[in-house]
């Protein structure tokens, strides 16, 4: 069973089908148009992309099927350079549809070839991880990688659809899927009654369509009201502020997306204690999660230290200022706020411990 979501975003619309299935609706969305398919040879290998592409075949013309080095090696401009030139061999128009079919670092790189090919092509996503389900293939924020930075070279692309088959999950290896549940969890510290769910879901390492749909909801609630990430899409960054740090730290290999996320959480909730936005109790709960999920919530002492230098390429970095998004309690839950701005000895004090293992 599918559900279809209605995303909203700067006067346009696309549909989100999420459940087991999903991806049959791609042949209409494609029908009897050029296509170019960009995925990785881990997702081309799978039994879910074999069962995939022939059908994509039967329904339009697959001009091009190009494959990507695996995860965030594949989300550098260089990547991007060889994909367009790749394109353009092919016979590429500005009518050509790109399909992206694979995670997060996947639909990121697509999704940036689409907005600046010929100045703008249709893209469509087939996520095939969780973390590509309720989050990286919302929302339209396309992004390749520089060395010192995470998402720095991107642009804002919406796709004309999102296609999250819950059939792609059944073939994903365990850290994969323990990394997409770094993402789900964000949602449920945003959505404070979503945790419990969200936390029993990620300890038994068990997502379902309905969870799926439930963070997409949220994404796609923001993103209407915020698009360009102005003020409240903001919220979505939770966690990754000191998390992408962490990422690039760790060269881009070390970590994947939702374990560095995931230490973010943890970073974030522990900061806003420190600052006495919120009570131990908060920050513990959040953290219990996190570690029931199988996730990390601490690196090594030189990994912290060097994630901390490097918040100064953050992104979301203006005039000299880095805003945090951060929890204040509000009764016995929270709610969370964007551009806050701590005090350097308390990020300082967080990252010595965050930095130390456990």
């Amino acid at each position: 069973m599918t559900e279809v979501l209605l995303a909203r975003q700067e006067g346009r619309e696309y549909p989100v089908h999420v459940g087991d299935g999903a991806a049959r609706a791609l042949a209409g969305v494609a029908a009897d148009r050029d296509v170019a398919v960009i995925s990785c040879a881990r997702v081309l290998a799978t039994p879910f992309a074999r069962r995939l592409l022939p059908a994509l075949r039967r329904a339009a013309r697959v001009r091009l099927v190009h494959a990507l080095p695996d995860r965030e090696r594949g989300k550098t401009l260089a990547q991007l350079e060889r994909a367009a030139s790749r394109m353009l061999e092919a016979g590429a128009t500005r009518r050509t549809l790109v399909v992206a079919v694979g995670g997060g670092a996947v639909t990121d790189a697509a999704g940036l070839l689409a907005a600046t090919f010929m100045r703008g092509v249709d893209w469509a996503a087939v996520p095939t991880t969780l973390l590509g389900m309720v989050d990286a293939a919302l929302g339209g924020k396309t992004a390749v990688n520089l060395p010192r930075a995470k998402n720095a070279v991107g642009a804002f692309h919406p796709p004309v659809a999102v296609l999250s088959d819950t059939a792609a999950l059944r073939t994903l290896p365990k850290r994969e899927l323990r990394s997409g549940f770094g993402e789900v969890l964000k949602y449920a510290a945003l959505r404070p009654t979503l945790l419990d769910e969200a936390r029993a879901r990620a300890a038994a390492g068990e997502p379902d369509g309905g969870l799926i749909a439930a963070c997409a909801r949220i994404k796609l609630e923001i993103v209407e009201a915020d698009p360009k990430e102005k003020g409240a899409r903001k919220l979505l960054n939770l966690g990754h502020t000191f998390g992408h740090g962490v990422e690039a730290a760790g060269g881009f290999a070390r970590y994947a997306h939702g374990e560095a996320v995931a230490v973010g959480l943890v970073f974030a909730f522990r900061l806003a204690e420190r600052m006495r936005l919120l009570d131990a109790r908060a920050a513990g709960t959040v953290e219990e999660a996190v570690r029931a999920a199988g996730l990390p919530t601490r690196v090594p002492a030189a990994v912290a230290r060097r994630a901390a230098r490097l918040l100064r390429y953050d992104k979301k970095r203006t005039g000299g200022a880095l805003g945090w998004v951060l929890p204040r309690a509000v009764g016995a839950a929270w709610e969370v706020g964007w551009d806050v701005h701590p005090p350097p000895e308390a990020v300082a004090a967080t990252v010595r411990e965050i930095g130390r293992t456990r």
